[in-house]
């Protein structure tokens, strides 16, 4: 019996189809030596093909790394390729609907299997390929009726000349899929990984074992052989990263470039993709659409974070607020962080933060805010930058502002020659699991604070993120350290759940 959900999505696909054929003009009475022109025309032209067969889904020109791609793909009769793309790219349009098609129609396709993370998934993404054979009033007037009478299911599907379509779930035995004499010489392998896969090893060896054994060995040996693996890395390993590493070929293409321009500029403005970055958050969106799986609290637990109100800072011991430039004009250096920190009674107290991306006379007008602010509430602070290549321009533009505000900041340099930064970083994880730093309860919710949390969460060691904030924190503790001997003056906490002290 057929559920209500299932039927719902019938009568979704049956209003997709119409608006198909509505879309789609032909001219009926279009003489037969011109169809044949247009098939040369076209069979010569992947790009020109995909846009007068499929204008529903060729809505924006394609960009280079679609047709290095497809070039890559149907100049190679025997290939092992891998892509990893962005969400929303069109890797499964290109790979499961206008490649296959192309080939078909131009005699190099006889038998596709397209594998998923399961059967169902991998119906679901054959079937816009069917649903095109079965409707396209262009492709049937060019090509003639391809549904056959019979052998015309979901999972699998044998058009009239015998070109055969099957949908595979990852682990289901891959022997046997021939039709008649022909072996698969064209395997997709899209969408092949899933959360509970990617954090079981012995489940992924097992998948990785079954798709380059029992999947791979059904290719033929001596004929044309296309394996195709696409996705995006959703963890640091995982079946595209191995797949990857085995390929003839292979290219990853996140949502930006390294220069922050959006990767298909053909198609999305700076503006969307930035939107979709902010709504989404840094760690998420770099693994959706950068390829760079981040694992939240790897080295800094949510439950580390702590909040509490803070007492007056003319109560403090010592105050540091430390701003760490982010000089550097990278993709993962492009934001900056001047944070406030103080020593009291044994514990650490993170004041006030600014975190985020910032122009020069942003950061400036950061340090003014921040010595204001220390002032207004009687207290006394050290603020210091870091003391890095080129950053005698930076005090340039803090002495003209100087001059133009009347009111000089007394800032100084961090001289120290500092080690690796990620595991400087690291290094303060120890306070955090003791439970000896508080941040200020008054300033949760301000997205500068929020900014700073996600980083430390968001830190892995040897990954790209964000890492300002956190190295604007250790620098602040490093000197409120040289000042006493936070070694005998910080109380040290048990680690939460032991029953031993430390």
């Amino acid at each position: 019996m057929m559920r209500p959900g299932h039927r719902e999505a019938l009568r979704r696909w049956d209003r997709w189809l119409k608006g198909l054929e509505a879309q789609i003009e032909i001219d009926p009475d279009e003489p037969a030596d011109q169809i044949a022109d247009r098939r040369i025309r076209l069979q010569a032209d992947f790009e020109a093909f995909c846009q007068y067969y499929f204008p529903q889904y060729c809505t924006a020109p394609f960009a280079p790394f679609h047709r290095r791609f497809a070039k890559a793909v149907i100049d190679s009769p025997t290939i092992y390729i891998s892509r990893a793309w962005s969400r929303d790219h069109a890797k499964s349009v290109v790979a499961g609907l206008f490649l296959p098609t192309f080939l078909m129609c131009t005699g190099q396709l006889n038998n596709m299997l397209l594998v998923s993370y399961s059967h169902d998934n991998a119906e679901e993404l054959l079937r816009p390929l069917k649903l095109q054979l079965e409707r396209n009033p262009r492709l049937i007037q060019d090509y003639g009726v391809f549904k056959s009478l019979d052998a015309w299911e979901a999972d699998k599907f044998v058009t009239r000349k015998g070109k055969s379509f099957r949908a595979l779930g990852s682990g289901q035995n891959p022997r046997g899929t021939r039709e008649e004499e022909a072996r698969p010489d064209f395997i997709l392998v899209d969408d092949i990984d899933d959360d509970v896969l990617v954090r079981n090893p012995k489940r992924l060896n097992d998948a990785w074992d079954w798709l380059s054994g029992a999947l791979y060995g059904t290719l033929s040996i001596d004929k044309a052989k296309r394996f195709v693996v696409v996705g995006n890395i959703i963890a640091r390993d995982s079946m595209v990263v191995r797949a990857a590493k085995v390929a003839d070929d292979h290219e990853q293409i996140d949502m930006l470039t390294k220069a922050g321009q959006p990767s298909w500029k053909e198609r999305f403005t700076i503006e969307q993709c930035q939107y979709m970055i902010d709504k989404m958050g840094y760690r998420l969106a770099q693994r959706e659409f950068f390829n760079n799986p981040i694992a939240e609290g790897t080295v800094f637990k949510k439950d580390w974070i702590q909040y509490k109100k803070l007492p007056q800072l003319r109560h403090y011991q010592y105050l540091v607020a430390y701003l760490d430039p982010g000089f550097k004009k990278t993709a993962t250096t492009d934001t900056k962080a001047w944070i406030l920190v103080g020593l009291h009674k044994g514990e650490l107290h993170v004041v006030k933060a600014f975190c985020g991306q910032a122009s020069v006379q942003e950061i400036i007008g950061w340090g003014y805010e921040l010595h204001q602010y220390v002032q207004d509430r009687s207290g006394a602070c050290e603020l210091v930058m870091e003391e890095v290549f080129l950053q005698d321009l930076l005090y340039k533009d803090f002495d003209a502002e100087a001059k133009a505000r009347s009111k000089p900041l007394p800032l100084k340099g961090d001289k120290r020659k500092k080690p690796d930064k990620d595991s400087r970083i690291e290094s303060i994880s120890g306070y955090f699991e003791r439970g000896t730093i508080y941040f200020n309860a008054a300033e949760q919710d301000n997205h500068h604070m929020v900014a700073l949390e996600e980083q430390l969460l968001n830190f892995e060691p040897r990954v790209k993120t964000p890492k300002d904030g956190p190295d604007a924190l250790e620098g602040a503790i490093f000197l409120l350290n040289s000042r006493v001997r936070l070694s005998a003056d910080v109380q040290v906490q048990p680690r939460r759940g032991s029953k031993h002290r430390v």
